[in-house]
């Protein structure tokens, strides 16, 4: 795919640069402009009838321009060349009297160019695969756990793809085109019986092809939510108290990426909202504890699926690349996450994590992919370890807050573990702590080998990226544990 030879985007090689470059100088410090086309499907379906069958095409390009401080944006959808320079100038304007406004004055840092194309290519591109295949992929999970049993009262199964074309061009002479695709298919159940209702949800998606339904994973989805929104029927609430855990996977990630790695924002940093203010070179965690955000891609190769996770991207919205961070290292707390507002305010290089959930948006500090690193525990030895506790797995909802580091989680399944061995499944299990508390109460973690991860979408001010969480199994000492009873 030579992405040269978008129409769309012939526009900004029309001598635009060299007349953004006029406009802005003595005006302005910095400026970039990104373009996107998007072209998707959206499938949803409840109890196998058709809620919404629909594409999208949206071309919009969103323009920034800074000052001293201050800010401007503007997004427009019409790019002939005289709209874009008016939106321009516009832009100008704003960031003129966002710097008169702002009490913080600060400069950006300077960085190299990037001029480079990237291109995701999948085994099974989108564009060859027709909507009746997309629609018969969401009728046969619709199928599947509909007719589970006849405990299953309602399904739901929701479906989404989206190719992005995308150029991104600043006033450092960075000029950047990517093309990705994107997936992602959702399977909700509810089952009832003697007057209880539970309720499962499971999700896969990736970055690539239509290959990413052809997994064992994606296959398995809907009989996976049916059976488990089965097993949460029977199953007991725990008693209240504090015990030993087992974190799954998915719910040790949603843990790092939501009570810690929001901490570590810098955004939230500068704005005293984080309880991580001044800590940076302190220990905060255990000294096993090693905590990365890395959203590079190749991450496929580390989970064995054939597509790319579904927080990878290879620049972030402001063109830097994305790259790995770490961010607490044997137990010490070593980086933020920055995007370049962020950074040149703390004179730190950025470090790709400035995101945005569209063009429409302007960038944020965001995480991409976050990783609690493996050690040399196996499952079944943390389960011996465990005298009296809990083996949690995967995620419901829950609150936390940046400020405190307080949060709670309500975990999806649970089983009791009794003398080293695990019993009865639990439900409504949550759980409750101090982040730091938390991380210092670590008694073992998993290898490699038994790493998962968990995919989703995170809100911050309105606006929602694609994530994905993870690392292997954690047991920690004494936490709080409550329920129903």
């Amino acid at each position: 795919m030579n992405l040269e030879n978008i129409d769309e985007f012939k526009v900004f090689n029309d001598g635009l640069r060299e007349k953004f470059h006029a406009l802005a100088k003595n005006n302005i410090e910095y400026w970039d402009l990104r373009c996107e086309l998007n072209r998707g499907t959206i499938l949803d379906f409840t109890n196998q009838k058709s809620k919404e069958i629909s594409s999208l095409e949206i071309l919009e390009c969103g323009i920034r321009a800074f000052v001293r401080g201050g800010w401007g944006f503007t997004v427009i959808k019409d790019l002939s060349k005289e709209s874009l320079i008016n939106a321009f100038e516009k832009t100008i304007k704003m960031a003129q009297l966002s710097e008169r406004l702002t009490p913080n004055k600060f400069s950006l840092i300077k960085r190299d160019p990037l001029i480079k194309e990237f291109e995701l290519r999948a085994r099974k591109p989108l564009k060859d695969v027709d909507i009746e295949d997309k629609i018969e992929l969401v009728k046969v999970h619709e199928a599947t756990s509909s007719g589970y049993s006849p405990l299953v009262k309602n399904t739901r199964t929701y479906y989404m793809d989206r190719e992005e074309f995308t150029l991104f061009q600043d006033s450092n002479g960075s000029d950047i085109k990517q093309y990705v695709s994107l997936l992602r298919l959702f399977n909700i159940v509810h089952a009832q019986k003697n007057g209880i209702i539970q309720k499962a949800t499971n999700s896969v998606g990736g970055l690539g092809g239509f290959e990413i339904f052809s997994t064992d994973q994606a296959q398995k989805l809907s009989s996976k939510t049916a059976r488990e929104a089965l097993d949460l029927l029977d199953a007991k609430s725990p008693p209240g108290g504090t015990f030993d855990i087992i974190m799954d996977p998915k719910l040790a990630g949603v843990m790092i990426h939501e009570a810690f790695g929001h901490a570590c924002e810098a955004d939230a940093i500068l704005n005293d909202q984080s309880l991580l203010k001044g800590c940076l070179g302190k220990k905060v965690a255990d000294d096993s504890v090693n905590i990365i955000d890395d959203p590079t891609m190749g991450k496929g190769k580390l989970f064995h699926i054939p597509h790319e996770l579904f927080g990878s991207y290879f620049v972030d919205e402001e063109g830097i690349l994305a790259q790995k961070t770490y961010l607490i290292k044997n137990g010490i707390l070593v980086n933020y996450l920055h995007d370049i507002e962020t950074a040149s305010r703390m004179n730190l290089p950025p470090n790709g994590h400035g995101r945005a959930a569209s063009t429409s948006d302007r960038p944020l500090v965001r995480m991409g992919i976050t990783l609690l690193e493996p050690q040399d525990w196996t499952l079944e030895e943390m389960i011996e370890d465990v005298k009296e506790g809990l083996f949690c797995k995967d995620f419901q909802y829950g609150y936390t807050d940046p400020i405190t580091g307080n949060f709670q989680f309500k975990c999806k399944l649970s089983h009791a573990i009794k003398n080293g061995e695990t019993r009865e499944l639990m439900r409504d299990v949550s759980l409750s702590g101090m982040i730091l508390e938390i991380l210092n109460k670590i008694g073992g973690i998993g290898s490699k080998e038994e790493m998962g991860f968990s995919d989703g979408v995170c809100g911050k001010q309105g606006q929602g990226v694609r994530v994905c969480d993870g690392g292997p199994p954690v047991l920690i000492r004494n936490v709080t544990v409550g329920g129903l009873n």
